[in-house]
């Protein structure tokens, strides 16, 4: 048996376990923000509360992300509807992020579409041809400050209020979206006023720059593999196009299971509640060998900057050399 028809043995939703999942993480996510908003005042007490919403509201996104792929559940109009009320939760509208997030996974590793990916790869290449303003601006897009701690929260908090791509998949979802995440918003500053905005846009903070580390660490690693088509095929582009995170049972359990991302790119069908096991059958069948890394060296991974074509390798920036110009930083 093959890697990909061991994979379909997996796919498919349980619908039990979908409502089971959905509900406590909703239940924890009113308790943890619930906590936190009566708790203004007592970091002892809010800062936890609020790391707990955070965590939720992430794994609220990670069910959002299973809906939009409709493998949460088994009905594509219970997918539908669901993604779409968890939306304000979720900080995205549910059509136009199915959207962009099904050309991510038309184009994962391809080269020719890197405008479909989260975070954008320069080549060394691409980067030796640049002039000097280009080059400063994708310093300072690449920087940590800009990936991790600044533009998740824009992206998020404003940008994706209004996706240019979401006029593309319908204005009313956007609509919706806006008019279900401003009653959620004004309930909390009835119920708390602007403190409760500012304990609210913290946790929307800490989800979304914890959050940020997983698509940047997951498709940014050192050996990943990019290529273009028709040389680079489904199968490469989905298994060497992705890593997977050994970052623990908790961070397993706080995102769906995320971590196993080569798998999920192979096969989106898997749900993510089942997608650590199926992973772990087919590695134990041998059939699946991922590149697995680490939390801390997760984070070396920011030092990655540009892909290299020739070697077939994430490299640092490159420092100025003598001659040609330049080369790669070690």
């Amino acid at each position: 048996m093959d890697i990909r028809a061991a994979a379909r043995r997996h796919a498919g939703a349980d619908d039990r376990r979908a409502w089971i999942e959905l509900s406590a993480t909703f239940a924890l996510y009113v308790a943890g923000m619930s906590l936190a908003l009566a708790s203004i005042g007592h970091w002892a007490v809010l800062f936890p509360a609020m790391v707990l919403t955070s965590a939720m509201g992430l794994r609220i996104y990670m069910i959002q992300h299973d809906c939009l792929h409709r493998s949460f559940f088994t009905s594509r109009a219970v997918n539908d509807t669901v993604g779409t009320l968890i939306s304000p939760i979720a900080m995205s509208p549910y059509k136009a992020t199915k959207h962009i997030h099904t050309l991510h996974h038309t184009h994962v590793s391809d080269l020719d579409r890197r405008d479909t990916f989260e975070i954008y790869v320069m080549t060394l290449k691409e980067w030796q041809a640049a002039p000097g303003w280009k080059r400063l601006q994708y310093r300072l897009y690449r920087s940590p400050v800009t990936l991790i701690l600044v533009g998740p929260f824009i992206l998020y908090g404003i940008l994706r209020r209004m996706p240019l791509y979401g006029l593309k998949t319908g204005i009313g979802d956007l609509v919706l979206h806006n008019v279900l995440l401003a009653a959620y918003v004004g309930t909390i500053w009835w119920v708390a006023g602007w403190p409760g905005l500012a304990v609210w846009a913290g946790t929307v903070w800490m989800a979304t720059a914890f959050g940020s580390l997983i698509p940047y660490v997951v498709h940014n690693f050192e050996h990943i593999h990019w290529g273009t088509k028709p040389e680079l095929d489904f199968q490469t582009a989905a298994l060497e196009g992705s890593s997977v995170l050994d970052w623990g049972r908790l961070f397993d359990l706080v995102t769906l299971n995320i971590a196993f991302h080569d798998l999920h790119h192979l096969n989106a069908m898997i749900p993510g509640y089942r997608l650590k096991e199926a992973h772990a059958d087919l590695e134990a069948r041998g059939l699946i060998d991922s590149e697995k890394i680490g939390f801390w060296q997760g984070l070396g991974c920011l030092r990655w900057k540009l892909y290299d074509e020739d070697r077939g390798r994430m490299i640092r920036f490159p420092r100025r050399g003598e001659g040609a110009g330049m080369v790669p930083a070690e």
